[in-house]
């Protein structure tokens, strides 16, 4: 006779999940579309967290849509192309104006790490007049960013004309060409350019220093099905900014930062301190709503906007509550 030992029912549960688990791997990570202007040191948090493995360990694929300017992005956001995106505050800020149906659930960059670099020729802002500068667009913040600052200078709106590039990258490309005499350039480029013996005129936190140059958006049609999306995206992005701003990671970071901009090392190191220095990233994402408001006082200043509105119609600070309470 055949004697057949019995499993215990603990054992027997236990052998039947380890059958109905036979031959699947792991679970497939969810896909996101997530949209930057170009690839400048202000897009740090999301280079670290692909270095360092955090969306991946979210169980996250992000493919990363680079638009070139931020009305690029923000239109692919409110079309659907892309479900979460990094964008100029100003420009959001008009979309949300307009009816896109988009928020902010995040802090990005909370200083406006811009300077205005001029021709090798310009020794000052008196000697734009007559010249044609550089800004991102007609509705960009680097037109108000470039007419504050010659204002203060001395210089009245019609003393220079304009020219239209784009993000950074293009703007340097039409200084460095000789289309314009000057134009506005974020980091690490505005180093690079210094280094190549163009002039520096100052930066924009000279003028403007409580400003929240962007933030991080989501599509809120795809959000409201995606909750848990968000969630595990923010805390990447998050624990990215901590990982910034500790001490014993700064040759890292630069590493990571000259290796995404391709820069060289001693740009990649002068942007990280002055980073460091200005606090230029939001850390753990947090939301700068006295930087958002000065945003509103810009399109006010531009005759975009006749007052201020309230933020609530802007912001949605519920993804990020969840995040810390996790």
């Amino acid at each position: 006779m055949i004697k057949c030992k019995v499993l215990a029912p603990s054992l027997l549960v236990s052998f039947l999940a380890l059958l109905a688990g036979a031959g699947h791997g792991p679970a497939a990570a969810t896909e996101i579309a997530f949209g930057i202007t170009s690839s400048t040191a202000l897009s740090l948090p999301y280079f670290i967290a692909t270095e360092r493995k955090y969306y991946e360990n979210e169980h996250l694929a992000v493919d990363t849509i680079v638009a070139g300017a931020a009305v690029g992005v923000l239109k692919q956001l409110a079309a659907g192309s892309l479900n979460v995106a990094q964008a100029a505050t100003d420009q959001s800020l008009r979309a949300i104006l307009h009816g896109a149906p988009i928020k902010i659930v995040a802090g990005g960059a909370s200083n406006a790490p811009f300077r205005v670099v001029a021709a090798k020729t310009i020794k000052g802002w008196s000697d734009l007049k007559g010249k044609t500068v550089s800004v991102g667009g007609l509705t960009d913040v680097t037109l108000y960013f470039m007419r504050v600052m010659a204002r203060k200078n001395g210089l009245a709106d019609q003393d220079y004309d304009l020219i239209y590039g784009g993000g950074t990258p293009s703007r340097f490309a039409q200084l460095a060409s000789g289309a314009a005499a000057a134009t506005i350039l974020t980091n690490p480029i505005d180093f690079a350019a210094l280094e190549q013996g163009f002039v520096d005129l100052g930066s924009v936190p000279q003028y403007l220093p409580n400003w929240a140059q962007n933030n991080i958006l989501i599509d809120t049609r795809w959000a409201k099905h995606n909750r848990a999306t968000v969630l595990a995206f923010l805390r990447a992005h998050i624990k990215a900014t901590k990982y910034i701003y500790e001490p014993a990671n700064r040759d890292e970071v630069i590493a990571i930062l000259a290796k995404h901009t391709k820069t060289a090392p001693q740009i990649a190191a002068a942007t990280y301190d002055l980073y460091i220095k200005q606090k230029v990233i939001a850390h753990g994402a947090a939301l700068f709503e006295d930087g958002i408001k000065a945003n509103f006082d810009a399109l006010v200043a531009l005759g975009d906007l006749a007052a201020a509105p309230p933020l609530d119609g802007f912001i949605d600070a519920s993804f990020l509550a969840e995040t810390s309470k996790q």
